[in-house]
């Protein structure tokens, strides 16, 4: 049994000022990396959330035959990129063209800490779409109180294939996510006490159709809740999953590894090139 993580970020260092121990050498990546293995993870995605970060998520990549990385501009990043929005699709575009880039994102719409860049937000988001479908890469979205607007954009530019990162939605957006060919994924919220409307509607989810994640280092799951997350509690996530769909957290392994390299084809082409497998 082994588990791909489709949602994580691996540039620790940058969140220090949240977590000031993942500061120290124990959330080193070589570390994170090691104790993910040991734990049964496989793969690993690495998110990109602004371009600043694309030097170090391309060397992570580059290195570690198991890590694939995405490109993109947050949402909440999208007001310090705005007035350099031409050259930052080309930078986008150009990592594109990187064979260990699977996806574009972790791009969408987040309504819940910052409205006032509407405006830019939905350029960003519209932009990078194009360039998902220019390269025929899937998208991975994040959306935090703009489920309608979310689905919306992403309507007008399909077809289109992606994951809902993080779903937090009901059961109206996954319907619509679904209907639109996306894939849904379940990171360590779904542990939480208070996320009862989330535990349902993922028991709605196709098992073809979801995916699992630690967004690590935030959501750490239940026991761990407050600390720092990584990509070795993604165990925590399959089993509550399991638990939920009445199946094996080694059932849960198996379809959401499928269903990563289903979606994520670039990382596909690497996996039937490795001996290991």
């Amino acid at each position: 049994m082994f588990f791909a993580d489709s949602h994580c970020h691996l540039t620790f260092s940058r969140f220090a000022g949240l977590f000031p121990e993942i500061a120290g050498e124990k959330y080193a990546v070589d570390k994170i990396i090691s104790r993910a293995e040991e734990a049964g993870v496989k793969y690993m995605l690495t998110i990109g959330t602004e371009l600043s970060d694309v030097s170090e998520l391309k060397s992570i990549a580059d290195k570690y035959p198991n890590v694939f990385r995405t490109v993109g501009i947050h949402p909440l990043e999208a007001r310090k990129h705005y007035p350099d929005r031409d050259s930052a699709a080309d930078i986008i575009e150009e990592n594109c063209r990187d064979p260990k880039v699977v996806a574009v994102g972790e791009i969408g719409l987040d309504y819940h800490y910052e409205t006032e860049s509407k405006k830019q937000q939905e350029e960003f988001f519209n932009l990078q779409l194009e360039s998902a479908k220019k390269f025929n890469l899937p998208v991975s979205i994040h959306s935090r109180d703009a489920s309608a607007d979310t689905a919306d954009i992403l309507k007008s530019h399909a077809p289109l294939s992606g994951v809902i990162h993080c779903f937090s939605g009901d059961r109206s957006f996954a319907k619509k996510a679904l209907d639109l060919g996306f894939y849904i994924s379940s990171s360590g919220d779904v542990t939480y006490k208070r996320a009862t409307e989330l535990r349902e509607s993922l028991k709605y989810i196709p098992t073809d159709r979801l995916l699992i994640e630690t967004d690590a280092p935030f959501l750490a799951p239940i026991p761990f809740r407050g600390k720092p997350n990584e990509p070795a509690f993604i165990v925590y996530v399959a089993e509550k999953i399991a638990e939920l769909l009445n199946i094996s957290a080694e059932k849960v392994a198996e379809f959401s590894c499928r269903n990563f390299f289903d979606l994520f084809t670039r990382a596909d082409l690497f996996r039937k090139g490795s001996k290991t497998d």
